[in-house]
């Protein structure tokens, strides 16, 4: 694992290297749809601007974006679900009732009602993916919190006097993080292709900046002349979205080994027997 993460690491450090030395804003028009070439290692688009400077800079935007916004709404979602399933009563109709008055609308309609009323942008792209993706982190963390506060140890803690935000410290959250965690990972690869969807549309990431959704858009016009313009963003969209996967089976596996772990100190600490 080190040495892959190495290995990672050195391709991270010369792709930022290269994209520093070459501007991807950089217009040359006397340059436009070159081949690959050591100056130009991907070749240049139909503005003469580096594609492989562009190409990695639109794939740090595309991962930050993703991070950025399943952070947030992994966030939102789980602190609603938690106070939701810790203490009931009517917060917990109250958010049950928004939530399913949001999901009766299908995700990518939402996104794009919210993303013509409030503008093309980043920023709007975020307030729709919130508001659709929350729901699926409360109810997690809601259905999670309400099997745990029937465990013994909850009822002792009360007991020995520990708050309500102690509990859900030290006893509640550290559980429901690796459920979230997983459905974080999952979620990742989902934003990316709903950004470059969108960014495809012209309502994402919106010009000089570069994106592989835009970029597709870009490239469309000169498939037959230049297809690397097309094949390589869809490429590096399709390589992230399995990279993620893979991620999230590692993720499950590992919080599957501590799942069980955890599970045979207290089947341990069970059959011991008292003195």
């Amino acid at each position: 694992m080190k040495k892959k993460m190495m290995v990672f690491g050195g391709c991270l450090l010369l792709f930022i290297s290269y994209t520093v030395f070459k501007n991807p804003f950089t217009t040359k028009v006397t340059k436009r749809l070159e081949p690959f070439s050591i100056e130009h290692w991907l070749g240049t688009d139909s503005l003469g601007r580096d594609f492989a400077a562009r190409l990695f800079l639109a794939g740090l935007i595309s991962l930050g974006f993703s991070l950025l916004t399943v952070l947030l709404t992994a966030i939102i979602g789980t602190f609603l679900g938690c106070i939701a399933g810790f203490y009931g009563g009517r917060l917990n109709r109250l958010i049950h009732r928004l939530a399913d008055s949001l999901v009766i609308f299908p995700d990518t309609v939402l996104a794009l009602v919210i993303a013509g009323l409030v503008g093309a942008s980043p920023q709007s792209l975020i307030f729709a993916i919130l508001l659709i993706k929350w729901i699926s982190y409360a109810r997690l963390s809601e259905a999670l919190v309400t099997e745990t506060i029937q465990k013994p140890y909850i009822s002792m803690a009360r007991i020995n006097g520990l708050t309500d935000k102690m509990i859900l410290r030290r006893h509640i959250l550290p559980p429901i993080m690796r459920q979230v965690v997983v459905l974080m990972s999952l979620d990742v690869g989902k934003v990316i292709l709903f950004l470059s969807a969108f960014s495809y549309i012209g309502l994402g990431v919106q010009a000089p900046f570069p994106e592989w959704g835009a970029m597709l858009n870009e490239g469309r016009p000169y498939f037959s002349s230049a297809p690397r313009l097309m094949l390589l963003p869809g490429a590096c969209i399709i390589f992230t979205v399995v990279m993620t996967m893979g991620w999230t089976r590692w993720v499950k596996k590992k919080g599957g080994q501590s799942y069980d772990s955890d599970s045979k100190l207290t089947r341990s600490d069970e059959t011991r027997p008292s003195a």
